[in-house]
């Protein structure tokens, strides 16, 4: 075997892990030399991570906590405030206590602390403290790619940034051979997220994992699948999908009022590749979500989570068709005449989608909603009125209506005999396949999966991987441009990436991007 060698004639860490798990190389140590749970330094994955509000935190215990995971940096144009938005007073500092186990951590501190610095502190208290002989330091950078440039032997990088951020960063990554794991969605703009699908599908050997899977697959999807599959509801017409969100404020108008920079806040770096506009609070933190062109609305941020498995298990195909509606905003004018906002910048108070979606040959209909929109209540239904947050498959012969996982599915409205009615009673699924059965010590079902692909030990790709994103990503982008051209129904060709109808919407497709942001 020829010998195994970098350029200084030594074999580095990062050569080791991806080189012994393609040749099926192992190093073997006694666990009594080791110690339980103890990892080898060479076996480790070392990551950054991209993102420290309260996104970051709250996935920055299964990091932590994943002994196969070393954290080596964090990054994020915000050094430390307290202006983060949280579930409850007190919720991110609390979140920190947890990592850090010190209840007195920012004692006195109002409101909810975040930021690079705070993250770093956080890591290396919690690394000190369950983590024997570690003595490092967690480097911290306004920029994560000045990290990659000064540090070495980086595998991966977790990124949580606001979504105008995603797609440059991941493909960055891809460029520079690091595997990923993301959180939803893959961009907000569907050329620059199908460019991300493309170069996951272009290189397999890097691994990614988009956070939503983990949280969204369960039994009731498989359930569902098998209903439909046995007839219960006749021939599948329409999936309608409804949400809660949004919980922050969608603004009606664009920011005017003049804000004072926060200190140790980099407003250039977090506009990234959008236009230049003066900060505003309205903008940061998680009300980025809530504009077209910082964030991808309520159906990224949730639907993702809820529609992901539904295309992967019934086959889905990308949009071919997308309208919308949505609540409409008047104001006075001058003259005291009322007239309606022609909102090209925000996402609405409430608003739905509906998507004509390929299926087995022919057209059903995906609808989402949100902002206290629900579906019609159908035939059959015992309750007088649908959950705040539900799913329903609508059938020709009855429905399924679950929560807004798909999970407790249940079959109503259905024109059954007895005799079929038990038949389809007795239908059970197995539960989704995430990754495999055996998880090591400390490392959730999910992350296992990714780090299997890392070490090259996956005879499959996870099921969290990019490229099973496709359909939906590319759909959910479309239905955003039908938004900002006011509501129009888009018809749309997915192998030319192409509005068929109108050519405004196809340069709504992709970004203006600022000079030194383009893709590559």
């Amino acid at each position: 075997m020829e010998k195994l060698s970098n350029k200084k004639g030594k074999l580095n860490r990062r050569d080791f892990l991806t080189t012994t798990a393609a040749i099926g190389v192992a190093t073997v140590v006694p666990r009594s030399v080791l110690g339980k749970g103890y990892i080898p330094p060479s076996d480790k994955i070392t990551m950054i991570n991209v993102g420290c509000g309260y996104q970051g935190f709250n996935d920055l215990g299964a990091l932590l906590q994943c002994p196969q995971i070393e954290i080596l940096g964090v990054a994020d144009p915000n050094t430390h405030s307290n202006d983060y938005l949280g579930w409850g007073p007190n919720d991110l500092r609390d979140m920190q206590r947890r990592y850090t186990g010190d209840q007195t951590w920012l004692e006195g501190v109002t409101g909810q602390p975040g930021g690079r610095n705070i993250m770093k502190q956080v890591i290396e208290i919690y690394y000190k403290k369950n983590r024997e002989g570690w003595n490092g330091e967690i480097k911290a950078h306004e920029d994560y790619r000045e990290l990659l440039a000064t540090m070495r032997d980086v595998d991966a990088v977790k990124i949580v940034s606001p979504d105008h951020h995603h797609s440059f960063q991941a493909v960055d990554c891809f460029k520079r051979g690091k595997h990923i794991i993301m959180q939803k969605p893959l961009g907000n703009k569907l050329h620059e997220a199908m460019k991300v699908v493309d170069m996951a599908t272009a290189n397999p050997k890097i691994a990614t994992y988009i956070m939503a899977w983990g949280s969204s697959s369960n039994n009731g999807i498989n359930q569902t699948k098998a209903w439909i599959d046995a007839g219960a509801i006749g021939k599948l017409r329409e999936i309608h999908n409804w949400s809660g969100r949004p919980y922050w404020v969608q603004y009606a108008d664009i920011p005017t009022e003049r804000v004072p920079l926060p200190r140790g806040f980099n407003w250039d770096l977090w506009l990234g590749p959008a236009q230049y506009r003066e900060f505003s609070p309205k903008y940061t933190h998680c009300n980025f979500r809530g504009w077209f062109e910082f964030g991808a609305g309520s159906i990224a941020d949730m639907g993702i989570y809820s529609m992901m498995p539904v295309f992967k298990a019934l086959g889905l195909g990308s949009a071919t068709a997308v309208s919308s509606r949505f609540a409409r905003q008047y104001t006075i004018d001058v003259d005291q005449v009322p007239r309606v906002v022609d909102n090209t910048w925000s996402y609405p108070l409430a608003g739905s989608f509906r998507f004509e979606i390929p299926y087995k040959n022919e057209k059903i209909f995906f609808n989402w909603h949100d902002g206290g929109m629900k579906a019609y209540v159908p035939y059959g239904y015992p309750e007088d009125d649908l959950p705040l947050e539900g799913m329903m498959f609508v059938g020709e012969k009855g429905a399924i209506v679950g929560g807004f996982n798909g999970q407790n599915p249940k079959l109503i409205g259905l024109t059954a005999t007895a005799a079929e009615m038990k038949k389809y009673n007795s239908i059970t699924a197995p539960a989704m396949p995430n990754t495999r059965e055996e998880v090591a010590p400390g490392t959730p079902r999910w992350l296992q999966g990714w780090i299997d692909d890392v070490k090259g030990v996956s005879t499959t790709k996870n099921p969290g991987s990019f490229g099973f994103c496709r359909e939906l990503t590319e759909s959910y982008n479309l239905g955003a441009v039908s938004m900002m051209r006011n509501g129009k129904k888009l018809q749309y060709d997915s192998a030319t990436r192409r509005v068929t109808n109108d050519e405004e919407a196809n340069r709504l497709l992709h970004r203006d991007t600022r000079k030194g942001w383009e893709f590559v």
